[in-house]
């Protein structure tokens, strides 16, 4: 992607999200893409504890904290609340004229690719492919998309549709599962992609690991009808240059020259400090993934 003037005329984000238990983390994944030359990343504070210890250190922050927040039950508690607050944040951004890249904190950034390319590829939504989760859609359509790691266009069309598609009202519910959000939400559109998932000339990963084997790896495109509001444009990046498998490594490693992004799960047997809880073992991949798939080309 080149760069464009289109970066000074255009308001353009990165977000990430954190709490107070992933303020080391969030500070790893600020400082890398600092470190690759981004200047236009937040974290976003969701608590007042992450604000205040993020407070102390150079970092840009947005405040926009979860209310009572259930730390006690962090996958239907918690975890429901940060992904509806991510949903409806990102639906404020669009509607504030703000194009946004919505990742995680645990995402591994590799390289420089200047965020106005995406605007001048005249697509409205950028998504990454997931693995297999949710497991139903993946049979019916072939693959599904990462909700940690989209890069979305202010505009009409992606206004109306996160808005009224994948948004509706689980937010005033507090009960968004934003990753079966939008590739329901997708499903629903019956999208004209440029070629057919299902298609026997489609390159799909071969793996021992089951996660892993049958997944797409080729980018689709395609254009779904949102009636009085027009046309959304879809494309969904590639395997190599936005990487997420389970393990697999180093034999599934993505090209150094071409990996934009890594979302690495399920890797503890890489990780020497066996006693490491969970965030800290998810800073630990930002070393083992640059040691395993970048020759020990640390960004941090």
């Amino acid at each position: 992607l080149r760069s464009s003037s289109i970066s000074t005329n255009e308001d353009i984000k990165i977000i990430a999200f954190a709490d107070k238990h992933y303020v080391a983390l969030a500070k790893v994944w600020y400082e890398r893409l600092s470190s690759l030359g981004y200047t236009e990343h937040y974290i976003v504070c969701v608590d007042d504890k992450s604000y205040k210890k993020l407070s102390q250190g150079n970092y840009r922050l947005i405040q926009r904290y979860i209310t009572n927040p259930d730390y006690a039950h962090p996958v239907v508690g918690f975890g429901r609340q940060l992904y509806s607050l991510r949903l409806q944040f990102t639906l404020e951004m669009l509607q504030n004229g703000t194009h946004v890249l919505v990742t995680d904190v645990d995402n591994i950034f590799n390289r420089y690719v200047p965020l106005a390319g995406f605007l001048e590829e005249r697509f409205d939504e950028f998504h990454a492919y997931e693995m297999k989760y949710p497991m139903n859609l993946f049979q019916e359509n072939g693959f599904v998309v990462c909700a940690g790691h989209q890069f979305i266009r202010s505009n009409s069309a992606t206004i109306s549709y996160l808005r009224d598609e994948v948004l509706g009202d689980c937010f005033k519910a507090n009960n968004c599962d934003d990753q079966v959000r939008y590739n329901v939400a997708l499903h629903k559109l019956r999208i004209h992609w440029n070629a057919n998932p299902f298609g026997k000339d489609r390159i799909k990963i071969s793996s021992n690991v089951k996660e892993n084997d049958g997944l797409l790896v080729e980018q689709l495109t395609g254009t779904a009808s949102l009636g009085d509001n027009g046309k959304l444009r879809i494309k969904i990046w590639d395997r190599d240059f936005c990487w997420r498998l389970s393990n697999d490594l180093p034999e599934k490693c993505p090209s150094m020259k071409k990996n934009w992004v890594a979302m690495p799960t399920k890797n503890d047997e890489h990780i020497s400090e066996k006693r490491f809880n969970k965030v800290g073992k998810k800073i630990a991949m930002f070393r083992v993934w640059d040691n395993i798939c970048r020759g020990g080309d640390a960004r941090r």
